[in-house]
């Protein structure tokens, strides 16, 4: 509204001409002001340029945890390679050991 008041404060000698350009001013700001919103080609080039470098990052970002869990994948599987590995002898010696009981329990029968 700031120019329609300048226009009719400029042409207030002629009180209807005043009105009548104020208005047309009045109108053309306010089919003006949605078109200020409105991005340039230079705005959106450089949008889309930060969110290029957005992405870049957030890929190497993945990529990096991408590598924490295969660390964490590897080493999962060696720590249950070791417990399988540990439960295989403490069967095997334990098989051993109700043989060796069995045994005996026959020759203390006989």
């Amino acid at each position: 509204m700031g120019l329609a008041v300048k226009v009719y404060e400029a042409f207030k000698d002629d009180e209807k001409k005043a009105k009548v350009l104020s208005e047309v001013v009045d109108e053309l700001e306010s089919r003006i002001s949605p078109l200020r919103d409105v991005a340039t080609r230079g705005e959106l080039e450089l949008a889309k340029l930060a969110l290029q470098k957005e992405i870049e990052q957030v890929r190497g970002e993945i990529e990096q945890v991408r590598g924490e869990i295969e660390k964490v994948r590897l080493t999962l599987q060696k720590e249950i390679e070791q417990v399988r590995a540990s439960i295989i002898k403490w069967v095997t010696g334990l098989l051993l050991v109700q043989t060796g009981v069995i045994i005996s329990v026959i020759t203390l029968i006989k």
